[in-house]
């Protein structure tokens, strides 16, 4: 018995990783498109925002916004931040909030394939589809967040990412365009 359970544990731990093919999970830089939906429970309707995006290993994740309206979204270890059209950098959220810290630290982990991270997090299981759900193991972030459910492209790289919590959800779509093994000095500027 305990032998099958650890069986089942070992097989559930790896759904991600097994999902997604070394050559994305590997990569030091991700590129490509996106599309973001806000969805509000409260009066049924959605926002939408598409661009561009950026994951960089061991940095985080840069969208760069082109509709509806141009911004920059920086996403690291240290902060949210956000560049405006002209140029001005503001600071959304820092490491000195705890929940920013415990938030940002699993959205980049989802991103950048860090399945230890989720674990130490959330309970995960599969539906009918093979699409991933995680479903927050602590109180605090069941406040939050109520789950994610992530869905792997035919290619073998993160397509569709959906974080639900009372308010609605927020779901991107990714169409990763370029696979590299170099993140250039530009790239790394966005995180300082």
């Amino acid at each position: 018995m305990l032998k099958c359970f650890i069986l089942i544990y070992f097989l559930s731990s790896i759904f991600l990783t097994a999902q997604i093919k070394s050559e994305y999970k590997d990569a030091k830089l991700l590129k490509g498109d996106y599309k973001q939906i806000l969805y509000f429970n409260r009066n049924q309707k959605s926002f939408e925002s598409s661009g561009d995006f950026f994951i960089a290993s061991g940095y985080g994740i840069c969208w760069f916004t082109k509709k509806p309206k141009e911004s920059i979204t920086i996403m690291g270890e240290k902060s949210i931040s956000m560049i405006l059209p002209n140029g001005e950098k503001k600071i959304l959220s820092d490491s000195s909030n705890a929940t920013f810290s415990q938030i940002a630290n699993i959205i980049k982990s989802i991103f950048t394939y860090d399945e230890k991270a989720i674990n130490d997090s959330f309970d995960k299981t599969e539906d009918e589809n093979k699409n991933i759900i995680y479903i927050p193991k602590n109180d605090d972030l069941k406040k939050i967040l109520n789950k994610i459910e992530i869905e792997i492209s035919e290619k073998g790289y993160i397509e569709r990412i959906k974080i639900y919590n009372k308010n609605g959800y927020t779901e991107y779509i990714m169409n990763v365009v370029y696979v590299g093994n170099e993140i250039t000095d530009n790239e790394k500027k966005y995180f300082e």
